[in-house]
């Protein structure tokens, strides 16, 4: 019998200061968030929250 696939479930939020995009993916190993300003990110329980937080006070410019 083979491991069913979960296709990856993908949000997104905009930083306030920044509009960098703050993102968080969710696929077989569990939740994960990235943000493209600062470049921070990682795979931990509560990224939706983690993810939304960040979106709010992160400041760093992204890189064009």
């Amino acid at each position: 019998m083979t491991k069913q696939q979960i296709a990856p479930v993908k949000r997104e939020f905009r930083a306030v200061h920044t509009d960098a995009r703050v993102t968080v993916t969710e696929d077989e190993k569990g939740p994960r968030w990235d943000c493209s300003g600062c470049g921070h990110g990682r795979r931990e329980d509560g990224a939706l929250e983690v993810a939304q937080d960040h979106a709010e006070h992160c400041a760093v410019l992204p890189l064009p």
